[in-house]
């Protein structure tokens, strides 16, 4: 089946978990038989073509309009005339989505990677989110807490989740002799809520005297003492770095799954996250982590605690690798073809 995935945003100009599923969802239908290729943006340069994972990519110049700074028009264009030469168009934004429904030619999936809500959404943004949904053939969401949330656009929406490699992302041969606290979620975007950490940062260095903390990813905050920033890792510096943590923190709200939290649980390591959103479906507390109030550093001092010393304990590795073992692109990879057969037949 020639299927072409979308999305105006991809490596390596944006890397988040979308633009990784966009990237490694290709990679893995190919490997699965699929004729698979990409369909991204790119802010600079021209239209040029390449691999990425060993899956064709296509890159189209997005440029910035004022209206609709980006991703802009231009590219819905591209994806509409590109999805005529594919049996199947598997759109991770709404805007490639609606291109690619007005073309009427090819059956178009729309996976709504995160979590929009009907009341925030307005102007030429509201437009062609509706007009997408009404039009796609299937709308996916990566969890049932993002379902329930976009309930009020009244479209029917099945959870596929994103998944992951649990062969990279695996327990390594002996946790921190100290305690090691790690976070890698962007300090540069407010929904993940690192301010909260470093608040509580202060009460887990007094609980579990000797730790350190660990920020990875996106971003520079100004950090309190015991506290360093790596900056943004590879996979295998991450997976290394899970492995050997007591606790990985996700103080984010509002995740409509939160691959941070699969990829630390897939490293056998518990979480200490926020209450809220899916993490709240992947964290169950006294066996892979720890919960807290949202916004609350105090409660988010005590998760991280009580995660730390039940890393500790014999059974939680095995119980957080279970936890995150259904959503191995092994398991993920059938749903999507067989959403894919939905549609195209």
């Amino acid at each position: 089946m020639r299927v072409l995935l979308t999305s105006p945003y991809g490596w390596p100009h944006v890397r988040r978990g979308a633009e990784r599923e966009l990237h490694e969802l290709a990679s893995r239908l190919r490997r699965a038989g699929e004729d698979a290729r990409v369909l991204t943006g790119t802010p600079q340069g021209l239209t040029r073509r390449g691999e990425v994972l060993g899956a064709p990519v296509r890159w189209v110049r997005v440029p910035r309009r004022a209206s609709w700074p980006d991703p802009g028009p231009g590219f819905a264009a591209a994806a509409a005339i590109a999805s005529l030469r594919a049996d199947v168009v598997h759109c991770l934004h709404y805007a490639d989505a609606y291109g690619a429904s007005r073309a009427g030619r090819t059956p178009v999936v729309l996976k709504l990677t995160g979590t929009v809500l009907p009341s925030l959404m307005t102007g030429l943004d509201d437009r062609l989110l509706r007009g997408a949904l009404r039009r796609a053939d299937e709308v996916w969401a990566n969890s049932a807490w993002a379902v329930e949330q976009m309930e009020g656009f009244g479209v029917p929406m099945r959870v596929v989740p994103a998944g992951l490699d649990t062969t990279q992302f695996a327990p390594g041969p002996a946790r921190s002799p100290h305690p090691l606290v790690v976070c890698a979620a962007a300090s540069s975007e407010p929904r993940k809520r690192i301010e909260d950490l470093l608040a509580a940062w202060p009460a887990v260095r007094r609980a579990l005297p000797g730790a350190e903390l660990v920020l990875a990813g996106h971003g520079s905050p100004a950090l309190p003492d015991g506290a360093r920033h790596v900056g943004l890792l590879d996979d295998a510096a991450l997976a290394e770095l899970y492995a050997r943590a007591w606790v990985v923190v996700a103080p984010a709200v509002y995740e409509a799954l939160g691959l941070v939290t699969l990829e630390a649980l897939s490293c056998g390591t518990p979480v200490a996250g926020a209450d809220s959103g899916a993490t709240s479906a992947l964290v169950t507390p006294g066996v892979t982590g720890a919960l807290a109030a949202p916004l609350d550093p105090g409660a988010l001092a005590e998760a991280v605690v009580t995660a730390a010393r039940l890393s500790q304990e014999p059974g939680t590795s095995a119980a957080c690798r279970a936890a995150a073992s259904p959503y191995d692109w092994d398991a993920v990879v059938p749903q999507v073809v067989a959403g894919y057969a939905r549609v195209a037949g």
